[in-house]
């Protein structure tokens, strides 16, 4: 198995959490409308980004990367954002999710997350690619999108990068952790009744 794909402590925690969350979800219309939109955008994101990422060959200026100089981040947090929003319901024990969940996502992932990767990253593309990434990183933000694109990189999209980014994963569990929400509004007697009169 792949150093990417061990399961280590910090991704079993994450995995950990998201059972959690999935088990204790009882989702509002509005609020998992809200989190849809969050999910859908941060994932089409990321799907943009993976697309242009080609790693350890140059400082990559292309798609999102334009405007952002971490865009698979901010994927990322809309994801889980999203996901929290569509699983909390201010009428419900829920609501903890809401209003304590989301508020120590926040803490966690701009005051530890967030700054451990931009410097772990910027440290490791200085030292391979010097000025360049210097005249990069002094341009365009973390986090935050500039409004006008940065360079005049012309790399197109390529879909191939998906697999080679391991990006297909992703797609997938944003997908399926809405459709899982999504049957929380329906009893399991009253979801085993709708498929029944669907397969007559």
């Amino acid at each position: 198995m792949g150093s990417s794909k061990k399961i280590t402590p910090r991704r079993f925690i994450v995995y950990l959490l998201a059972l959690v969350l999935l088990s204790l979800a009882q989702p509002h219309p509005v609020l998992f409308g809200i989190g849809l939109a969050f999910v859908l955008a941060g994932e089409a994101l990321r799907l943009w980004g993976c697309g242009h990422l080609v790693k350890n060959q140059d400082v990559i200026m292309s798609g999102p990367f334009a405007y952002v100089k971490n865009p698979l981040y901010v994927g990322t947090f809309l994801i889980v954002t999203g996901f929290i929003l569509q699983a909390s319901n201010p009428g419900a024990p829920s609501r903890y999710l809401l209003y304590v969940g989301l508020p120590l996502f926040f803490a966690i992932f701009f005051l530890y997350y967030m700054p451990y990767k931009v410097q772990v990253e910027g440290d490791r593309l200085r030292r391979r690619f010097g000025e360049k990434f210097d005249e990069y990183d002094k341009n365009v933000p973390d986090f935050f999108p500039r409004l006008s694109r940065y360079g005049n990189a012309t790399q197109k999209w390529q879909s191939h990068l998906l697999v080679e980014n391991s990006e297909w994963g992703i797609l997938f569990i944003a997908l399926a952790g809405s459709a899982v929400i999504l049957t929380k509004f329906f009893p399991f007697s009253e979801t085993y009744d709708l498929w029944k009169i669907i397969g007559q």
